[in-house]
Formats: C-alpha cells, structure tokens, sequence
C-alpha cells in the first residue's frame, strides 16, 4: 500500500516518511488493522494514525453477507455521522481522515485513540464500567428517539439479533429449550416499529473495542460495524456479559444501570434542552428501562445458547436469564 500517496491529500506539508506496522487481522481474514507513523516536513512529532483495510474474500452466505453489510455501515458511520456525533457530544472516537470504497474492499484511515486513551483492559473495573456507560449515554442521547434511521446504519444494531442468527439458533440445545420457545417473541418485541425509546446502539460494545484514559475516568470506543437501531440498554446487556465480572455484577449491576440513567438524562439535557429531557426521563421511567434491559438479556443469552457462552459476565447473564424464565416472561413481552 502506498500510504503516503493515499495520504499526501489531506496534508498541506509534504509527507516525509510513512512507516506501518500491522497489529492485527480482521475477522475471517477480511483485512488488517496497521498503525501508522507520519513525518511531515518541518514537524518535529510524527502523527499517529490507524489504518483499517478491508478487503472480504470471494464468498456467499448469510455469515459473509453479515460481514459485508457490517463494513458498509461502519463506512457511512465514519463518512456522515461521527463528526457531527464527535462535535456535538465531544465522545472518544475515531475521527475519520479517509474513508474510501474500493474494489477489493474499503480503506480506513483513522486518529489513533490512544494517544489520548493509551489504557484498556479485558475485563473492566466499577471506574471503567461507569466511564463505559457515560460514553454509551452520550452516544444514545445523540440519536435518542429520531424520527427516521440515520442513513446507511444498521437497520437493527448489534451483531448478534435474530434474523442473521438462524444457524445458531438451530443449535440451541435442551437446557434452553424453554428461552428458545420464546426467543422469536423476544425478537419481535425488540425491534418493534415504534420509534419511542429507540436509538442507535454501538452494537459491539466490549473491553477489546474500549481504551480508557489514564485514570480510567474517560473512554473512547471504536469498530462501529454494528451500530445501528435499538434500545440502548442492548448495548448495556453486552458490555456486561462480555466484560464485566460476574462476582461484581451480581451486586452492582443495578446500580450500574441507575449510572447510565443518570447519565443519559445529563446528556439529553445537554443535546435536547432541559424541557424535553425532562419529559423523555418521565417516560423512561426505571421500569420500563429494566424492562428493555431484560429483554435484551434474553435475546444476547439466546445467541450464546447456541454459538457458545462466553465473556466475563456469562454465568451472571445465564443466571438472570434462567431466573426471568422460571419467573415467565409474559409481562415482559405484554408491556
């Protein structure tokens, strides 16, 4: 790759040197991510940049589909809707420098976040879940409630919803016989047509698309392949099973989730005005959002049922999920 021809553009001082250095592939070998270092004539500092090339293979199939459609929406996220997100909400994201569709696929270049954010961890402290859900709050605020899709976003945000889990929800075995009676329910109600209490979601919030800062008080969130249309606490249900120790989650996930409600009233103040987040919080009362938050818990247990448990909150999500069950799960479909 020539990256100081690809680069030289969008720099009014002449390119010196390029240097790259891979840091990981992409999943199913879709392309790699490489840092790289920048010298422009004249500066004494290198600037830092993440380069993302995707480049899918020849394939077909709802797994490759879901891939391809993944990169697409993360191309028009970074083209039409994380500088306006960036400058109204001041979140840690990526800024995108170039983002360019190609034959073979589409080129990223990107601010590199952790010169800001130099930390991450795999599984998250009660100081870095609070700065998680801080910047989830900003990000649903952002999108809180609008009347159409943002375009070219996920029609349904996450990666893990129903439609495009077909095979995996064949394997769902007997110990789960009674969540996968219900999961097309579930699914049903999760992606109603009614426009109150959606937003966008980041889609694959977890500690390995997190960077914190220095004293854990401030996050920044990257890899927007999934984000797209849902009840914000799906993104909550996720961060938890994923990154979040069970033992800590058992007695501070309530609390956790009256944080981001906190939260997200600050922000929708922030973004919307005093008068209408007030009216927002009255609907989104804490009822309603447990009750989003459980069914979500239902559905992200229903993909692990039959892809595979895992993450650091697994046994807490499980234990949840089979608690609802015994419990029925009428009411929570009804309302």
């Amino acid at each position: 790759m020539d990256w100081k021809a690809m680069l030289q553009p969008h720099y009014s001082q002449p390119i010196v040197s390029v240097t790259a250095k891979k840091l990981q592939s992409l999943w199913a070998g879709y392309g790699a991510v490489n840092a790289l270092k920048v010298q422009l004539e004249g500066s004494p500092r290198t600037v830092q940049l993440i380069a993302k090339s995707v480049h899918p293979r020849p394939s077909s199939g709802i797994s490759h589909e879901r891939k391809v459609n993944s990169y697409r929406c993360e191309a028009e996220f970074y083209k039409n809707h994380a500088p306006g997100l960036i400058k109204a909400t001041g979140l840690g994201a990526p800024t995108p420098l170039l983002v360019e569709s190609t034959e073979a696929g589409w080129e990223f270049v990107l601010t590199d976040l952790s010169v800001d954010f130099p930390e991450s961890s795999g599984c998250l402290d009660d100081q870095q879940v609070r700065a998680a859900l801080d910047w989830l709050a900003a990000y649903h605020a952002y999108f809180w409630e609008r009347p159409a899709l943002p375009a070219g976003l996920q029609e349904q945000g996450s990666y893990w919803y129903l439609d495009t889990r077909r095979d995996e929800f064949a394997q769902i075995g007997r110990s789960w016989s009674d969540l996968k009676a219900v999961a097309d329910k579930v699914d049903v109600r999760l992606k109603t047509s009614d426009n109150e209490f959606m937003t966008c979601i980041h889609g694959d919030m977890k500690s390995e698309n997190l960077l914190f800062s220095s004293d854990g008080r401030r996050c920044a969130a990257y890899d927007f392949q999934y984000t797209g249309r849902s009840y914000g606490v799906r993104d909550i249900v996720y961060l938890f099973a994923s990154s979040v120790d069970s033992s800590d989650l058992t007695s501070k996930a309530d609390a956790h989730l009256d944080h981001y409600r906190s939260a997200l009233a600050a922000r929708l103040a922030e973004l919307k005005g005093e008068a209408a987040a007030a009216e927002a919080m009255a609907r989104y009362h804490p009822a309603v959002m447990r009750r989003h938050f459980d069914l979500a818990l239902l559905d992200y247990v229903r993909f692990m049922a039959g892809w595979g448990m895992w993450g650091s909150g697994c046994d807490w999500a499980t234990r949840r999920a089979k608690a609802l069950l015994a419990q029925g799960v009428e009411q929570l479909l009804r309302d």
